[in-house]
Parts: C-alpha cells; sequence; structure tokens
C-alpha cells in the first residue's frame, strides 16, 4: 500500500472514530403499549401522568428532573411542589406543551388512550406503562432506567426489588391458603379480580382472591356475592383512622367467616394499589394480616 493510500486510511479510521464517540446514540425501549420509545440523550424534562410513576422516578433520583405531574402525585413530599398537568380524566395540553418535556410517562389504563394518543399527535415522547404483576415492576425499573441513562443503578434497585419479592414468596408459598376478599367501594360493594396488581399480591402472600375470575378488573359484587364466597379475611383499601367504623359495618355479617373471626383489616391504597417502591410495604402489611388468620385458625381463637 502507498504511503498516501495509508494516510487516506488512517484519516479516515480517525473521522469515523471521532464520529462515533460525539454522535449521540439512541436510548430506546419498547412500551407496554407496544410502541418503541428512543431518546437521543437521557431525558432531562420529564412529566408523569401517574402518581406511582412520579414514586418510581423519585426513588431512581430523578425527582430533579420531573418538570409536571398529576394531581395526585403527593409522595415523596417534594412531589408537591411540582406543577399539576392532569387528573384522572384530563389534561392541560397547553401547559403540558410549555413545560416542553422531553420525555413524558404515562399509564395506559389510568390515562386513557385518548390522552395518550393526543399527548403523541402533539410530538411529545409517551412511555405508556400497564403493570399488572410484581414480576413486571423489575423490568420497569430498567426501562426507565435506559431513558434517564442510568441503567447501572436501575439494575441495582430492580435487584433490590426482586430479592424482596423472592424472600416473601419463598416464606408465604407453602402456607395454608387464605380465601380474601379485597374492597375498593363500599356504595356499590366492589372489589378487584385477578387481572390486577392487587390479586398478584393476594396470591404473594398465600392468599386467594375469592372474586379473581369476576369481571370487569373493578367488578360489583353485592353482599350477596360476598357471602356466598365466605371468605376468610377481608381487606379494605381505607385509612387506619377509618378502621373502627369500618369493621362496624361488617358486624351485622357475622355469617362471614372473616367477620365471625374478626379477620377485618385496612391497607393505604397507597401501599397495595400503586406499582411504586412502597407497593412492598403493602405486600408486607397483607401478608402479616393473612398470617394472622393463619395463626387464630391453629390455635383456635380469635383474634
Amino acid at each position: 500500500m502507498g504511503i498516501f493510500a495509508t494516510l487516506l486510511l488512517l484519516l479516515l479510521l480517525h473521522c469515523s472514530v471521532v464520529a462515533g464517540e460525539t454522535e449521540p446514540s439512541a436510548l430506546a425501549v419498547s412500551d407496554d403499549m407496544g410502541v418503541h420509545v428512543a431518546l437521543a440523550e437521557p431525558a432531562e424534562r420529564i412529566i408523569s401522568l401517574s402518581p406511582n410513576l412520579t414514586e418510581m422516578l423519585f426513588h431512581l433520583g430523578a425527582g430533579y428532573k420531573i418538570v409536571g405531574v398529576d394531581e395526585y402525585s403527593v409522595y415523596p413530599l417534594a412531589a408537591k411542589n411540582i406543577p399539576r398537568v392532569n387528573n384522572h380524566a384530563a389534561a392541560n395540553f397547553e401547559l403540558i406543551l410549555s413545560l416542553q418535556p422531553d420525555l413524558v410517562v404515562a399509564w395506559q389504563s389510568g390515562n386513557g388512550i385518548q390522552m395518550i394518543s393526543r399527548l403523541r399527535e402533539l410530538g411529545l415522547t409517551v412511555f405508556a406503562v400497564e403493570t399488572q404483576k410484581i414480576s413486571e415492576i423489575p423490568p420497569l425499573y430498567r426501562r426507565l432506567g435506559e431513558l434517564l441513562g442510568i441503567p447501572a443503578h436501575a439494575e441495582v434497585l430492580a435487584s433490590e426489588f426482586s430479592d424482596r419479592v423472592s424472600t416473601l414468596s419463598q416464606t408465604y408459598r407453602d402456607l395454608q391458603p387464605v380465601d380474601v376478599f379485597y374492597q375498593i367501594w363500599s356504595d356499590p360493594l366492589m372489589t378487584l379480580n385477578g387481572e390486577h396488581l392487587v390479586s398478584d399480591v393476594i396470591t404473594l402472600c398465600g392468599g386467594r382472591n375469592v372474586f379473581r375470575d369476576a369481571l370487569p378488573i373493578a367488578p360489583s359484587v353485592g353482599i350477596e356475592g360476598v357471602i356466598a364466597a365466605d371468605p376468610e379475611v377481608i381487606i379494605s383499601s381505607g385509612e387506619l383512622a377509618d378502621l373502627d367504623r369500618w369493621r362496624t359495618q361488617w358486624l351485622q355479617w357475622s355469617g362471614i367467616s372473616a367477620v365471625a373471626n374478626r379477620h377485618l383489616y385496612l391497607v393505604p391504597p397507597d401501599l397495595m394499589q400503586r406499582q411504586s417502591p412502597r407497593l412492598l410495604e403493602g405486600v408486607e402489611y397483607l401478608c402479616d394480616h393473612l398470617q394472622n388468620a393463619r395463626a387464630s385458625e391453629i390455635i383456635g381463637v380469635s383474634p
């Protein structure tokens, strides 16, 4: 090879290396709607349209990048100071555009297809999430970590979450099953079926959702349905301050095993119904309640 050809080859190689170092590489994942979501650079201005996603972003250390949130994003405390851009029914598209986000994270069923589609029509990059199983939370950490440019940190948090779930599963999977009714509303009396994350939590604790096969995902079941199912434990997604009043409402139905044995418990909804890091706190609450039911049956006394 001649000297000039050699110099030309070296020059071309140098240019290709420099281009490879300076040209931004796409950060790409698929969301839960099957949409390919790609960024040229890690997200720096983020809008979160769901409280569980707000919590996850803060847990990943990206809270300072959030420029807009939904009206229910109140945890952690710093989230309360971020502008509100939507509620469960509508979004302020003008405000969202003015905040110039490079990434919008959304809850598919909670925000709705219409809202998500409109955001995409406006030219915004939207990452839509629909988490129905506990096992889907670690991959969500990893995908958000990719879009934030912090995959190694996200992997650590995903592994920690998986390890805690594995420990809980090993603790409760071989114990006596407990039939559970999970109440989300009293008038009409409503629950969640086996497609919801809460049912997965019940299973993790060694329980059985007595309305796992009901339809739709949040069916109205009526008191007659609960009596027929005869759950051993009744859990409500309420605040502990309401426990006495809520228990009193159930005492008239003493033919239900859970009522007769006083296995009536409340778990804060933010800990049970949000696909966030705090879900494991709710899991531990529920597992303890089911274990109380098992223990009282073994020793033959009511709590």
